[in-house]
């Protein structure tokens, strides 16, 4: 009598952590949608204020069930578009294009969740490394996050580097050079991976 109780006992134990394991959300993975994404930045001279913008090559983001939130974008520098070829010729030679040409983010934040109702909108610090100019150097990218949907998401920052903390030579127009401080604005729509 003993050992049938045991063993249904046991299987009722097994029975129930397989449920609880099956109950147990699984980390949603999303991918960048490179056409509707955006990395601009904005360089400021005496004279005027340069921007170009280019899309991300690739893009992945993962939201644990603990709500880490985990994002890896990469882009081209090459890519970066201000609208005049002889500036980004020479944002290139500026920027050592052929010998560094990405700059990447990689970066992890807390406290996300995929909400119950939308649309929904968290504010995120993203903590991470940004690696331009063959430099890594820590930054944090503050995040306004909309959840349109579970599956669709939009991501938007805005940020500041220091071009000389990255070795970069600023660019001089009239003998005078661009600021050290360059602006990065980020837009990402993210759609759940499959």
């Amino acid at each position: 009598m003993k050992s049938s109780s045991l063993a249904l006992l046991a299987t009722l134990f097994l029975s129930t952590s397989a449920l609880a394991q099956e109950a147990a959300p699984a980390p949603r993975s999303y991918s960048v949608r490179a056409a509707d994404s955006s990395l601009t930045y904005r360089l400021k001279h005496k004279l005027h204020v340069v921007e170009g913008t280019a899309r991300p090559t690739e893009g992945k983001a993962r939201l644990l069930p603990d709500g880490t939130l985990q994002v890896a974008v990469r882009a081209n520098v090459a890519d970066f578009d201000s609208g005049n070829s002889n500036r980004d010729s020479h944002m290139k030679e500026a920027t050592e294009e052929p010998k560094f040409p990405t700059i990447e983010f990689k970066g992890v934040a807390s406290g996300v969740k995929v909400p119950t109702t939308f649309p929904s909108e968290q504010a995120v610090a993203l903590k991470g490394q940004l690696t331009f100019h063959g430099v890594k150097q820590a930054v944090e990218v503050p995040l306004r996050v909309v959840f349109t949907s579970a599956k669709d998401v939009t991501a938007t920052g805005s940020f500041q580097i220091s071009l000389e903390a990255f070795k970069v030579e600023r660019p001089s127009l009239l003998m005078v050079k661009v600021d050290d401080a360059l602006d990065l604005e980020t837009k990402f729509q993210l759609q759940e991976a499959k």
